[in-house]
C-alpha cells in the first residue's frame, strides 16, 4: 500500500469523539462506507492472530503478553498489510489484513477493550499508508491523553484498531430487555475509515467496543544442543547453541537448523518414523509443551525424555534457557 507522502502526518486528537448529543455536531461526518467494514447484529468476526497457539486457558507458567510489547517507533515501522490469494477459515481471500514486516515479530489480538465516550477519547490516530480509492490503509494509535479514557481502556500507542462494536438495550413492549450489537470491521481502514467509524458508526452511543491489534515480539528460547562425545571428532565440542521461536515444534525446529539426530540404537518413532527421542534437562522442562497421556506413558520410565516431533517450546509465551541432549542411546557409550 502507498504510504502518505504530505510533509505534515495526518494526525487528529480525538478529545471530541464524544456522543453527537454531548459535542453537538453542526456537520455530520462522512458516513462509514469502506469495503472492509461492515455492520450487523452480531460481532464481526476477526481473523485469529499467528499468537492463537500461545494463549491456551489454563496451566502454569502463563506469562502476560504485555512483556513483550514494543515502542510505537518500532510499531510504526513494522505494520504492514497483506493479502492472501485463496480463502481460509481465517479470512477471506482479496481483504487486507495487518502484518508486520519482520519474522521477529507478530500481530496479536490485543483483545476488546470498552472505552467510555463521555468527554471524547482521548487518542491520536497517524495513517501509515493510504490514498487509495478503495479506502484501503493502515491506521494506528500514535499517543494517548494521559488519565483520558483511552489511558483507562488499555490503549497503548502503537495499536491499531481493528474493529468497533456499540452494545444497546431497549425495553420491549412485554417488558423484557433486549440486546443488540453492532459491530463495523475497521481493519486496514485509511485515516478517513478510521476516524468516520470511530465518530459516526457509534451513534448516540456512550461507550464504544474497540477489538485492538498490536505487534509484539516473538518471545526468544535458547537452546544448548549437545551430541554424545562418541559422535564428535576429538577436541571438538559437542554442543551448538540455538535460538528458537516461542511455539516452534522442537524436532521440527533442530533438524532446519541441521541438528542430525540419528541414533542407530533408538527405536522410531510411532508418531514420526523417525528417532526423534531427545533428553531435556530438569530446569529448562516447564518451557516446553505437557506431555500427552500417551507420551506420559511412553516416558514412565524416563520423565527426562521427550518426543521432539509431539514438543513445541515457549509454551504459554515463556522465555528462557534449556539444554537438550540428542541421540540419547549413545552417551553411555565410549569412543
Amino acid at each position: 500500500m502507498a504510504a502518505r507522502t504530505t510533509a505534515a502526518p495526518l494526525l487528529l486528537l480525538l478529545l471530541l469523539l464524544a456522543p453527537p448529543a454531548a459535542r453537538g455536531f453542526g456537520i455530520a461526518p462522512p458516513p462509514l462506507a469502506s469495503p472492509a467494514s461492515s455492520s450487523s447484529s452480531s460481532t464481526t468476526s476477526l481473523a485469529s492472530s499467528a499468537a492463537a497457539a500461545f494463549t491456551e486457558a489454563g496451566g502454569s507458567n502463563v506469562v502476560d503478553a504485555n512483556r513483550y510489547n514494543v515502542d510505537l517507533d518500532l510499531a510504526a515501522s513494522l505494520w504492514t498489510a497483506k493479502v492472501q490469494e485463496t480463502n481460509s477459515n481465517a479470512r477471506e481471500a482479496g481483504v487486507p489484513f495487518l502484518a508486520t514486516s519482520s519474522k521477529d515479530y507478530f500481530v496479536d489480538d490485543a483483545g476488546d477493550v470498552t472505552v467510555s465516550r463521555d468527554g471524547g477519547m482521548g487518542l491520536e490516530l497517524l495513517e501509515l499508508a493510504g490514498g487509495r480509492e478503495d479506502g484501503f490503509g493502515i491506521t494506528i494509535v500514535t499517543a494517548v491523553t494521559e488519565g483520558g479514557n483511552a489511558a483507562a481502556a488499555g490503549i497503548l500507542p502503537g495499536d491499531s484498531i481493528a474493529s468497533i462494536s456499540v452494545t444497546t438495550e431497549q425495553t420491549r413492549e412485554d417488558g423484557a430487555q433486549e440486546v443488540t450489537r453492532r459491530s463495523a470491521g475497521t481493519e486496514c481502514l485509511d485515516f478517513d475509515g478510521t476516524m468516520a467509524a470511530l465518530a459516526d458508526f457509534p451513534g448516540e452511543a456512550p461507550a464504544v467496543t474497540l477489538g485492538l491489534k498490536r505487534i509484539r515480539r516473538w518471545p526468544k528460547i535458547k537452546v544448548r544442543v549437545e551430541y554424545p562425545p562418541i559422535q564428535c571428532a576429538e577436541g571438538a565440542d559437542n554442543h551448538v547453541d540455538l535460538v528458537l521461536d516461542a511455539g516452534e515444534n522442537l524436532k521440527r525446529a533442530l533438524q532446519t537448523r541441521g541438528i542430525v539426530m540419528e541414533d542407530p540404537d533408538a527405536p522410531k518413532c510411532d508418531y514420526c518414523g523417525n528417532k526423534c527421542n531427545v533428553s531435556v534437562g530438569r530446569a529448562g522442562m516447564h518451557l516446553l509443551s505437557p506431555m500427552s497421556t500417551t507420551e506420559e506413558k511412553i516416558m514412565k520410565r524416563n520423565p527426562d525424555l521427550r518426543l521432539s516431533c509431539k514438543t513445541t517450546v515457549g509454551h504459554n509465551m515463556q522465555e528462557g534457557e534449556l539444554t537438550v541432549r540428542v541421540n540419547v542411546r549413545q552417551w553411555n557409550k565410549e569412543r
